[in-house]
């Protein structure tokens, strides 16, 4: 497959672990293309991508990015220019999650700030780091956005409220950039991974949890962070010249929700 990414600029947001990471790595393979990744926490995981790139002969760096903090999303963007005169490729995939002592909690127990700071965080930290991307592309005429949602933007669970409500809105994020920006050869589409094997899941969830959730997937197989980057890294190349404002699934046929239910079951 001829991707057409050689001398493109690709840039994801979270990066440094799990479904970026994977997405860093295979857009890293591809000849010529040149790959920035943000990070939040994790530079040092950043920076080993970077090297891993830059190993095998390709182009990458890393920045830090917050996501609700304006003047760090400007910072970000400016270095990237600074280092290669465009963003060609936006991968909106970083996420920051709530307070550990609120998940699970049901929607009356879960205070509004909580529902602000993910919001302004994920949803709105996705808009304004969009709207400092898309000139250049605009300029360029060509570019490719996937904004990386969730399947529990259709399939809610306990404790997920705000979670789920700013995924479901950028689905509405991508409708609303397909209607303005494809006339200037900018595809946009939403990816919706489900339960994924990151490492982080490995780290967190006991073997039990594994073995039990391989049996759920038809195909007897977890998905893969590869599995969700491949997808994204078609939708963002030259070889898709029409899929534009979908809302794809990578989930194995499984659902979030009822893979919570499963591992419930499981740990009692």
């Amino acid at each position: 497959m001829d991707t057409g990414l050689a001398a493109k600029t690709i840039f994801i947001t979270g990066g440094s672990k799990g479904i970026g990471k994977a997405a860093a790595l295979a857009f890293g393979k591809e000849p010529g293309a040149r790959v920035a990744i943000s990070y939040f926490q994790d530079k040092q995981g950043a920076d080993a991508i970077v090297e891993t790139i830059r190993a095998a002969g390709g182009e990458a760096m890393a920045v830090y990015l917050s996501l609700g903090d304006r003047d760090s999303i400007q910072q970000a963007v400016d270095q990237i220019i600074q280092q290669w005169k465009s963003i060609d490729v936006l991968v909106n995939n970083a996420v920051q999650w709530g307070p550990k002592e609120y998940r699970g909690k049901s929607f009356e127990e879960i205070p509004l700030t909580v529902w602000e700071e993910l919001i302004t965080t994920n949803l709105f930290g996705a808009v304004r780091l969009t709207q400092l991307v898309v000139p250049f592309m605009r300029e360029r005429n060509w570019g490719r956005i996937v904004n990386v949602s969730s399947d529990l933007a259709f399939d809610s669970m306990r404790g997920s409220g705000a979670y789920s409500t700013l995924k479901s809105s950028l689905i509405g994020f991508t409708a609303n950039l397909v209607e303005e920006y494809s006339q200037y050869e900018i595809l946009t589409n939403t990816v919706l991974p489900s339960w994924t094997q990151t490492e982080r899941a490995l780290t967190v969830f006991p073997a039990k949890v594994h073995e039990l959730s391989k049996a759920a997937f038809p195909t007897k197989r977890v998905t893969q962070p590869e599995d969700v980057a491949n997808t994204i890294l078609f939708l963002c190349s030259a070889a898709n010249g029409h899929v534009n404002g979908e809302t794809i699934r990578v989930t194995g046929k499984v659902s979030l929700p009822f893979m919570s239910y499963m591992f419930r079951q499981a740990l009692q």
